[in-house]
């Protein structure tokens, strides 16, 4: 018996495979990079550094990351190297979104303010090229330059997160922020990316001081450039580091969403099923570990799901109508529909059955049990131990 442990929330949880049906643990390629210094000091270009001295007001927007010390870090050091140029500190705020962590250690000079959707004061982007109206905090909008710091990961909905969403929907009001995702139009998810970096682009004088990680929280990719080269430069150390090849489609895959934040609930969790989809045969079965401490996470993706129609009628209504949150329900359906999939979580077992159509399992080794009963003890079986950190490439596992 092989005994791999998953994240799992802020935990793990084991699963035990046999030697004999184990024929693939998908995880990301060693990057060349493997220690790439957290040399934030000697990033900033003589361009950037310029800006930092003519602008009224310096923003530093804090965002994401699995890993707060390095984002802590990075944060402290960008501000001492701007006043060691010669940027005041009491022209600088740092800005932070939600999901950001607290930054402690800064120049007493340097504020430090929380965006809220509900209620921060946001002013629209007329001028962006959207059809719907993009509305951001105050704090960038103007004479400001503003520096976005965050990780940027894959997501196999949208293509990235992270960084990518710190600015837009990170600083958006909640009406902005929903606008983009529920649309009179049809829409692509992976529309949603181009926009919300082109969004981020469209205040004028916007850099990103990205990382990348790895599945050990130490970063392989580190970039500080305008905000879309930036993610453009991040997602190729992503695309070149996490893409990986099966080397054939399983019976059985047994993987983890990544743990937090990945897995705080399952409309998040759903976003990495691809990941396991992609390496699994048609009409086998997906055994996928998370956590969901925040339950299902949203009421539209809740309410599409429990029409309990065949996801044809869901897609159906969004080709006339996006909404980001029916795709989901509509893409699950549809996963459902070709293979049986197990969920190992927190959520409630009647909700996980009756509403989403999953099969809830206590622990990741009955889940196995039971898939194996269903489909034989010789089953072939894959495992992906962070699903939120590996690209599998359809076509070059032939499906079986």
């Amino acid at each position: 018996m092989v005994e791999i442990w998953l994240p799992y929330g802020l935990s793990e949880v084991p699963v035990r495979i046999p030697d004999e049906n184990l024929i693939d643990i998908l995880q990301p390629r060693q990057s060349e990079e493997q220690n790439v210094s957290l040399d934030v000091v000697s990033l900033p270009s003589s361009e950037l550094l310029a800006i930092a001295k003519t602008t009224d007001h310096v923003c530093i927007v804090v965002g994401e990351s699995r890993n707060s010390d390095l984002v802590k870090t990075a944060v402290r050091s960008l501000i001492n190297r701007l006043i060691k140029e010669g940027t005041p500190a009491s022209s600088m705020t740092v800005l932070q979104t939600p999901k950001s962590i607290a930054i402690e250690g800064l120049p007493a000079e340097v504020q430090i303010v929380h965006h809220s959707p509900e209620s921060s004061a946001t002013t629209p982007l007329e001028y962006a090229s959207t059809d719907f109206a993009p509305s951001l905090n105050n704090l960038v909008i103007g004479n400001v330059l503003t520096v976005a710091v965050g990780e940027l990961w894959p997501n196999h909905t949208l293509g990235l997160s992270g960084l990518s969403d710190t600015i837009f929907p990170g600083l958006a009001s909640q009406k902005s922020a929903r606008a983009q995702l529920v649309r009179n139009r049809p829409l692509d998810p992976h529309e949603l990316l181009k926009e919300r970096v082109e969004v981020t682009s469209a205040l004028g004088k916007v850099y990103g001081l990205g990382l990348v990680l790895n599945s050990e929280l130490a970063p392989i990719g580190l970039r500080l450039d305008k905000f879309d080269a930036t993610i453009e430069s991040l997602g190729e150390t992503i695309r070149q580091v996490m893409t990986i090849r099966p080397s054939r489609t399983a019976d059985i895959v047994i993987m983890s969403v990544g743990g937090m934040p990945f897995d705080e609930s399952l409309l998040s969790a759903v976003e990495s099923f691809p990941a396991g989809l992609s390496a699994l045969k048609r009409n086998g079965a997906l055994i996928v570990a998370a956590e969901c401490s925040h339950g299902h996470g949203n009421s539209d993706f809740y309410g599409w799901a429990n029409e309990h129609k065949e996801a044809r009628h869901l897609e159906a209504r969004l080709r006339h109508r996006f909404n980001y949150f029916g795709w989901k329900a509509a893409y699950l359906l549809r996963a459902l529909s070709n293979h049986r999939v197990y969920l190992v979580s927190t959520v409630p077992d009647h909700q996980i059955e009756h509403t989403f159509g999953l099969k809830p399992a206590k622990t990741m080794n009955a889940a196995l049990q039971s898939a194996q009963r269903a489909l034989g003890a010789q089953a072939s079986i894959s495992v992906i131990p962070n699903a939120s950190q590996v690209i599998p490439t359809i076509a070059a596992a032939p499906r079986e």
